[in-house]
């Protein structure tokens, strides 16, 4: 059921779609905002969330995916020896 919904994200961006709409990323699709942003744009985010929340205490583990989240909540995917994203940043 998770990767279902993951595939309905990816062809949603893949059709000039969004992984989300009013109610923002959360947690559940954190995962696929690597397919609709770039590693650089995810840092201009985590950089802008970084000013205005240098503690990190507004949302934590949320709208930013970095790997540190995936350990976090325990889903880390790793399939056949390869992490899912391994752009990401690693803290």
């Amino acid at each position: 059921c998770e990767r279902f919904g993951a595939e309905i994200l990816e062809t949603s961006v893949a059709m000039g779609g969004t992984v989300t709409g009013e109610h923002g990323v959360g947690v559940e699709k954190l995962n696929s905002m690597c397919v609709q942003f770039s590693p650089q744009e995810r840092e201009r985010m985590l950089a802008l969330k970084r000013a205005f929340d240098p503690q990190g205490l507004l949302n934590p583990g949320k709208v930013i995916p970095t790997l540190q989240r995936c350990a976090e909540y325990g889903r880390m995917h790793v399939k056949r020896g390869a992490l899912a994203f391994p752009d990401l940043e690693r803290f």
